[in-house]
């Protein structure tokens, strides 16, 4: 029971924006609550951030914490093979966070205008399979390996978000932040998805 509408308007959003990721069937049962209540720290947290570094900070902690503690779902494949549950990915981890932060701070302007507006231009732009192979197209003297985003590990992720900032430059002309380019990303690649098939 949460003790004032606030908190209670809180974790609705939170609670919509971890189901908005489409991440949690990927994980063991269980996960959500435990990723909920980190999600709850985190944006609790966002007050105090007020330069890049200490969102970088929050970012990083938060993903390592989740590559230590989460693990995916045992799953059966096409194949009828079972793909036993493991820890996290970076990339997974990742995801699920900068989806969820936008959501909350881009979407919803939480904890509040002042704090979302400042925060917001720190996002990193989420970067799903679709995303990484348009950049690994664009950009094809890259040395990403990554098929999946469960295969990326930090280090691609940087690798990544170094892409996704080179392409808003060269696409868009340093014109939207990354927040909005994997919107603007996220339409346009499956658009092109349905037109194919």
């Amino acid at each position: 029971m949460f003790k004032n509408a606030e908190d209670a308007k809180k974790n609705n959003i939170l609670d919509m924006a971890i189901t908005f990721t489409s991440m949690m069937r990927v994980f063991a049962k269980g996960s959500k609550e435990r990723i909920a209540q980190k999600f709850w720290e985190v944006t609790s947290g966002l007050p105090a951030i007020t330069v890049v570094d200490d969102y970088e900070q929050t970012h990083k902690m938060f993903c390592e914490w989740f590559c230590r503690e989460i693990y995916t779902a045992q799953k059966t494949l096409k194949n009828g093979r079972i793909k036993s549950s493991q820890l996290a990915s970076y990339g997974q981890a990742a995801k699920t966070l900068d989806i969820v932060l936008k959501v909350y701070i881009f979407y919803c302007l939480q904890p509040s205008s002042d704090v979302a507006c400042r925060i917001s231009r720190f996002l990193h732009g989420a970067v799903d399979t679709p995303i990484m192979n348009h950049l690994k197209r664009v950009y094809s003297d890259t040395t990403i390996k990554a098929i999946t985003i469960e295969q990326v590990d930090k280090s691609t992720y940087q690798i990544l978000q170094d892409l996704l900032a080179r392409d808003i430059k060269d696409r868009f002309h340093g014109d939207v932040l990354p927040v909005q380019y994997d919107d603007i990303m996220w339409l346009a690649l499956n658009r092109e998805t349905e037109e194919q098939a």
